[in-house]
């Protein structure tokens, strides 16, 4: 693409040297930088100017004058949003073409991007998904290194799945991602708000700055979105909703669990095979029956309702696309053994997280609940007797173990843990693996065992080494040698 192409929408302050040449591709990333490169250095990549240079980047963005030979220079206010915009650009605007939802909260982002996904499938509409767990379109799954990937990332993914015939687009947004602009360019047609409580105060510093965060989605992104019809779905229950300003043209629409709603929830039935339940979805009552476990995703489901209305899906895809999704990767996924034990392993990483799904699982349990979690290291570390107390409140056991130390001392991420317990039983095994085997060793009939924290991970971080590791392979691995 020529350079007076990309920098015709894009606001910049000044530009010094050729003003126009064919630019062969955009990134922050020095590493990626090959001959004929537009280069942006963000706050993080500016130090790598040199590196970029060398591998042939023919134009810097930057937000000052790196006083080096390029044959470019941009001088931008905002490098990580000019990022953005220069990307959509580069890749052909495939937001534009798609029907883009972007799913924010602390918890059910990813189960409520399962649900769209399978909704749409059963509509005849080809989806494409952006998340935690992967990146899938056109029968392609994609490891996913962030739950949204850098900016330059997003759109040319979002590019491949246009030439896919994708029509339908359900991404994971993330606080992280909002705060670094790494969503700037994308036309929004639909935001969805879950809900937020504590978590990456490690990285915000306070609830407030978080929360702030997850406005962007709303107040930024769907505000400048070129789409003709705007929808903001988003979860009353949830206080902070109060602080959310949505401006018009986008319409907000309700979901709720707990009262009147767009869509909410009349009345359920639960047990350790799925639930059924009674909804208003824009005043038709109906009855849903699903697989999942636990009516917390009573919310995650209606958030999936409201899409399907609005988005045009007959009723009886939507029916269909929530009956027939068993399970989601990591989140209270059931590991089906010949022993006849019931065994979970769930993401749950956050307080209250963990709380909803132990609360669950007390509820539904005929013998024990045995849990098995840890914290991750170089991470939040007011959350880890507070997970204490909880997982010492809703259990009737419990093994504290490692998570992804990082570079912290799994010793001292215990010990924080251990804080939370007083008089409560409980039992330190570091090593995750051994824990695990013991927690299922200790199984009688009708106890259930929460394996938390990890879920569809498949690695463990330790120190500056990523091991290969799954909560779901050492489990059936187990019970297949004790079967």
């Amino acid at each position: 693409m020529r350079l007076n192409t990309l920098t015709e929408n894009m606001p910049f302050i000044d530009i010094k040297g050729v003003r126009d040449m064919e630019i062969t591709g955009i990134t922050k990333d020095s590493r990626a930088v090959r001959e004929g490169y537009m280069f942006f250095a963000t706050s993080k990549s500016g130090t790598y100017i040199d590196d970029a240079l060398g591998r042939g980047a023919k134009v810097i963005v930057t937000d000052k004058d790196p006083a080096r030979p390029f044959d470019c220079v941009i001088i931008v206010e905002d490098v990580s949003a000019s990022l953005g915009d220069a990307a959509s650009t580069f890749y052909g605007s495939p937001s534009k073409k798609m029907h883009i939802t972007g799913v924010t909260g602390t918890n059910g982002k990813t189960t409520t991007t399962y649900l769209i996904e399978s909704i749409l499938a059963h509509s005849g509409r080809k989806a494409g998904v952006i998340g935690t767990i992967s990146y899938r379109y056109d029968g392609k799954t994609l490891k996913a290194d962030n739950t949204t990937p850098g900016a330059a990332e997003t759109h040319s993914l979002l590019k491949d799945m246009l030439l896919s015939g994708v029509t339908n687009v359900a991404m994971e947004v993330s606080s992280h991602a909002l705060d670094q602009k790494r969503v700037e360019g994308v036309d929004f047609d639909i935001g969805i708000f879950t809900n937020l409580t504590h978590d990456h105060l490690d990285y915000h510093g306070d609830l407030e700055s978080y929360k702030k965060a997850k406005r962007l989605l709303f107040e930024h992104y769907l505000k400048k979105s070129t789409k003709e019809q705007k929808f903001a779905i988003m979860n009353i229950d949830d206080p902070s909703t109060r602080d959310f300003k949505i401006a018009a043209p986008a319409r907000t629409l309700s979901y709720s669990t707990k009262g009147y709603a767009d869509a909410y929830l009349l009345g359920y039935k639960e047990d350790i095979e799925g639930l059924q339940l009674d909804i208003s979805l824009m005043g038709n009552k109906t009855t849903l029956t699903s697989p999942m476990i636990g009516v917390f995703n009573a919310s995650n489901i209606l958030a999936a309702c409201l899409y399907g209305h609005v988005t045009g899906i007959p009723y009886s895809s939507i029916e269909k696309g929530i009956e027939s999704l068993e399970v989601v990767p990591g989140r209270l996924e059931r590991i089906r053994n010949q022993k006849g034990l019931s065994v979970f392993v769930d993401y749950a990483h956050t307080p209250d997280a963990l709380g909803n799904v132990l609360a669950l699982l007390n509820r539904l349990k005929k013998g024990r609940l045995i849990v098995v979690f840890g914290c991750g290291g170089d991470r939040d570390t007011a959350k880890r007797p507070i997970m204490g107390r909880i997982a010492a409140h809703l259990a009737d056991l419990t093994i504290i173990t490692s998570d992804n130390p990082r570079t912290e001392d799994p010793k001292h991420i215990i010990q924080d843990i251990v804080h939370g317990f007083s008089n409560n039983p409980f039992m330190v095994i570091e090593d995750r693996k051994e824990a695990i085997h013991e927690a299922i060793k200790a199984a009688r009939d009708d106890d259930v065992v929460l394996v938390a924290g990890k879920g569809h991970e498949d690695y463990q971080l330790i120190g500056d080494k990523v091991l290969h590791f799954s909560d779901r392979e050492v489990i059936e691995e187990f019970l297949n040698v004790a079967t």
